[in-house]
């Protein structure tokens, strides 16, 4: 917060996850939320704030904050896919050398699923998040092109947790007039 005031939450969706270090967080499943900082005298709009899907969210709506107060955090590198509920992963055409491969980290050993080009257009990979004991379909995510998949098939997930992460393109200067 740049300065002491009272937040107001504009489309912002949760659940309920935990983070790195285990500790309950709320991470936001909104694709468009946003938070105000109001003055907390006279009401008045101080600014406008975009919430990134993914995040972890620190602070409640209605909640008055002192200049410092950190309200969320997000991976600047990568954008993720969270799944919104708890069950089980179920892939969708997802075969191994057809529309995904390996990549194995020679440092420390890590392999993950990366998602490649496919020649064959009409099958779209994807993950399906089915309940736990019905077995009922609740949600599906589409995977792009170079997503890096965090969960294995037939994986139990809780809501909140990453299962995908997309590496951000960073900017870079195609030549030195570019930099000029």
């Amino acid at each position: 917060a740049r300065q002491a005031s009272k937040l107001e939450f504009d489309s912002i969706r949760t659940v309920d996850g935990v983070n790195a270090e285990g500790k309950p967080v709320k991470v936001v499943v909104s694709r468009t939320g946003e938070i105000r900082l109001l003055d907390p005298k006279t009401g008045r709009t101080l600014s406008n704030n975009y919430i990134p899907y993914g995040s972890f969210l620190f602070v409640t709506d209605g909640q008055e904050v002192q200049r410092g107060d950190k309200l969320c955090e997000w991976d600047p590198f990568n954008a993720v896919i969270v799944s919104e509920f708890r069950g089980v992963v179920r892939y969708n055409n997802l075969e191994e050398g057809v529309n995904y491969r390996m990549e194995r980290d020679d440092q420390t050993g890590f392999a993950e699923k990366v998602v490649i080009e496919s020649k064959n257009k009409r099958k779209i990979p994807s993950i399906t998040i089915l309940a736990p004991k019905t077995g009922e379909e609740l949600k599906n995510y589409s995977l792009p092109v170079g997503a890096y998949i965090s969960v294995e098939d037939e994986q139990e997930v809780v809501s909140g947790q990453q299962i995908v992460k997309i590496p951000r393109k960073l900017g870079k200067i195609a030549d030195i007039t570019g930099g000029l």
